[in-house]
C-alpha cells in the first residue's frame, strides 16, 4: 500500500521516492528516470528496538533523510509498524 511520496537527495541529486508498506517494513522505491546520471538505491526501513533501521545504503546522510521523513510523516498507520509484541 502506498503511504506517501518524498524527495531524497542522493549524492546531492533530488530523487523522487514512493514509500510503501510491505510485510511490517517500509519500502522506498526511486522514481524511474532513464536520463539520470546516478543510480539511486532501493531502500527499506523497519523498526528495531524502538528505532528505525534503514537498509540499502551505507550513506549516513541518506539514512538520516529517510528516518526524518518517516518520523515526520502523518501517513503512517498508528497501530502498524510497532516494535511491541
Amino acid at each position: 500500500m502506498l503511504l506517501f511520496s518524498t524527495v531524497l537527495f542522493v549524492d546531492g541529486n533530488p530523487v523522487g521516492y514512493q514509500v510503501f508498506e510491505e510485510n511490517d517494513q517500509l519500502i522506498l522505491n526511486p522514481a524511474e528516470n532513464p536520463s539520470r546520471e546516478i543510480v539511486p538505491p532501493r531502500l527499506s526501513a523497519s523498526q528495531s528496538s524502538g528505532s528505525w533501521k534503514v537498509e540499502g545504503t551505507l550513506n549516513r546522510d541518506l539514512i538520516d533523510q529517510v528516518i526524518e521523513d518517516i518520523n515526520y510523516s502523518n501517513c503512517l498507520p498508528k497501530n502498524g509498524l510497532s516494535a511491541a509484541p
